[in-house]
């Protein structure tokens, strides 16, 4: 228990000294050529989802009692047919690293999730434009760190998935976005859900 303890504690220092830029607006490096003041934001779910946890810890190979990761989820439709998807968030030792940490998308078919994208290099908040590219809501996410110059890069869904790399996705063109800014937690400050 005190090792978890103790990993989960340098996984917070190192999130919280900068190492991930958490938070409702991140800075271009350029000058705030993206303007995201019309995103309303929104926190995490709080309850633990065993079913959740069962799809992300298979989609990232992840094993109860030795992956001690937290992870952050938001329920949002993406495709409008009333049916809403999943984002999950996983941060910890096993999926983070200087660029960002691990994420996942599912929908949900007969009550059981179903695996869509896994994502790397993610940070929170991820943004949820209102528009879509073939039916589906495109996403922004900000990239930084681990040698990557930062700013808001675009997945936009090619028809069956959403690219799982931001990195090497568009560049969000300057100018005022609108949308959703998912999974807007300060993780310094509060902890996700116990994987």
């Amino acid at each position: 228990m005190k090792k978890m303890t103790l990993r989960f504690m340098v996984v917070m220092v190192f999130l919280y000294t900068g190492f991930y830029s958490i938070g409702y607006a991140h800075p271009d490096q350029d000058g705030a050529k993206v303007d995201v003041s019309d995103v309303t934001y929104i926190q995490s779910e709080t309850v633990p989802d065993p079913k959740l946890e069962e799809a992300f810890s298979k989609a990232l190979n992840l094993k109860r009692g030795e992956d001690h990761v937290q992870y952050y989820y938001n329920h949002v439709d993406l495709n409008d047919d009333q049916q809403p998807e999943t984002f999950v968030y996983v941060v910890g030792f096993p999926v983070c690293g200087s660029g960002g940490c691990s994420g996942a998308l599912f929908t949900k078919e007969n009550n059981e999730y179903k695996l869509m994208t896994v994502f790397s290099l993610v940070r929170s908040p991820i943004i949820i434009q209102n528009e879509k590219t073939n039916g589906w809501k495109n996403i922004i996410m900000y990239v930084s760190g681990g040698g990557i110059k930062g700013g808001y890069k675009q997945l936009l869904f090619n028809g069956k998935t959403y690219p799982s790399n931001p990195s090497v996705q568009p560049d969000v063109q300057p100018g005022k976005i609108s949308g959703l800014g998912i999974i807007n937690d300060d993780i310094s400050k509060k902890e996700g859900i116990s994987f």
